[in-house]
């Protein structure tokens, strides 16, 4: 396993969390916004910059 399979696995978990937050929150169900959600998603996003950062441009 290298560093980026590492940080891809990272970022997939953390998007597997943030759904089922998303399914279990009533405030997301609704539509609205939680704070929750939001870390959440910025968590993803930037796991997932992470990981491409240390992938080469060709693949």
């Amino acid at each position: 396993m290298t560093v980026t399979d590492g940080a891809t696995s990272r970022a997939d978990e953390l998007y597997r969390i943030h759904l089922r937050h998303l399914d279990a929150c009533p405030v997301c169900r609704k539509g609205a916004e939680c704070g929750q959600s939001a870390r959440l998603r910025r968590a993803v996003r930037a796991a997932r910059l992470a990981a491409d950062k240390g992938r080469p441009r060709w693949t």
